[in-house]
């Protein structure tokens, strides 16, 4: 009699234990959190990758660093012909050869390395699965402009404000006019990637049911799984996608033999250094409240050489376009003497001033209402401007 009472307690014992183990489970099960979710609980910055492969064998790279603790972003795009050292095939070739030759850990791994800015995570996208997102999001929304609606280059996608569904997304980013310079060509494939972004923010509840979130899953190639991927739309959910800071490349073309052809590469301007700078310090600008009213704002400069430098206001010119500046006015100074850069406050902003100081670091600042129209700032560059700082 006291063997069985013994076994029951046994038995009891045994049931208490899986019960307990059960509820652990359980508990553990919703209550894990993932990597996304950690960083944005820390208020640390979210840095992306995102990759859409085009039909004809084009990239379009874009680079996302993403604020949790400020909700402000900024897009990096990177083209296809940035020229590095392909490692695997021991040349100097396009970076995006990286991608095809070597896959997507390396490609970002390698875009990390030229920005000089840490990548964690990757979103890639085919046309196809660009197509399925589109169509579960219920379009991208976008502006359209001077695309053809008639005769042979027709791709029948209405202009302005539209929301395009995933047949039209495919046509829109394929589609290449004429003429069209670099760029307005990364201008219009930043908006592409800041609407597919925005879109992810505005139906997270969405992408967080169980099958949305595997259809995406499915259309999407990334580094986190799916229970992050519904975190990252939560998180994006607070980004204003028309005050996402966009950047571009700016470099030097040169013709390189790449295996048994040549190509136009571009080389960033003082080997990466314009670019990593550029990068640290927006970056560095997104997690303060401060700044400017709107980021997106251009500040048109004038850049006027005062030294005896030849083609240094145009190669200044490059500096401040890498930033997002547009120079609307190149030449010289009325003498080239002139010893101390200046930065003078044409419309009376002190915030475009000392923006426009801060990059090159000259602290003399000068307000004068008085001087070419369409200018915000002039710079007049002096000798000590030794081409990237004032010393």
């Amino acid at each position: 009699m006291k063997r069985d009472r013994i076994d029951r307690s046994i038995f009891l014992i045994i049931a208490i234990v899986i019960v307990l183990a059960g509820t652990g489970l359980l508990v553990a099960h919703y209550v894990r959190t993932d990597v996304i979710s950690e960083l944005a609980d820390g208020g640390e910055q979210l840095s992306i990758l995102f990759v859409l492969e085009l039909q004809d064998g084009r990239l379009i790279t874009e680079v996302l660093y993403f604020d949790t603790s400020t909700n402000r972003a900024a897009l990096f795009d990177i083209p296809g012909n940035t020229g590095v050292v392909v490692k695997s095939l021991n040349r100097v070739d396009g970076i995006d050869t990286v991608y095809w030759n070597d896959g997507i850990d390396l490609y970002r791994e390698t875009i990390a390395e030229l920005i000089g800015a840490p990548v964690d995570f990757h979103i890639v996208l085919t046309m196809d699965g660009l197509e399925i997102l589109s169509d579960l999001l219920e379009g991208i929304p976008l502006f359209v402009a001077d695309i053809p609606n008639e005769g042979p280059d027709a791709i029948r996608i209405p202009t302005g404000d539209v929301v395009l569904d995933g047949a039209k997304m495919q046509c829109y980013v394929a589609y290449r006019p004429e003429g069209e310079r670099d760029r307005e060509g990364i201008a219009r494939s930043q908006k592409i990637v800041a609407g597919i972004i925005g879109r992810f923010g505005e139906f997270s509840d969405l992408v967080a049911d169980s099958v949305a979130s595997v259809i995406l899953s499915d259309a999407i190639e990334m580094n986190i799984d799916r229970r992050a991927f519904i975190s990252l739309a939560s998180v994006l959910s607070g980004l204003e996608v028309n005050r996402i800071i966009t950047r571009q490349t700016e470099g030097t073309t040169r013709q390189v033999e790449t295996g048994d052809e040549s190509e136009a590469l571009l080389f960033p301007h003082q080997e990466g250094r314009w670019l990593t700078e550029s990068v640290r310090q927006v970056v560095e600008n997104l997690r303060s409240q401060e700044g400017l009213r709107d980021e997106n704002i251009v500040i048109r400069l004038e850049i006027l050489n005062g030294t005896a430098n030849s083609g240094l206001a145009r190669r200044t010119a490059e500096l401040y376009r890498s930033y997002g500046f547009d120079v609307v006015t190149v030449g010289n100074a009325e003498q080239d003497g002139v010893q101390e850069t200046i930065v003078v406050d044409r419309v009376g902003n002190e915030i475009f001033a000392n923006r426009t100081a801060e990059i090159i670091r000259a602290s003399l600042i000068d307000l004068q209402l008085e001087g070419q129209p369409g200018v915000d700032v002039t710079i007049v560059l002096g000798e000590d401007f030794d081409g990237r700082y004032v010393r």
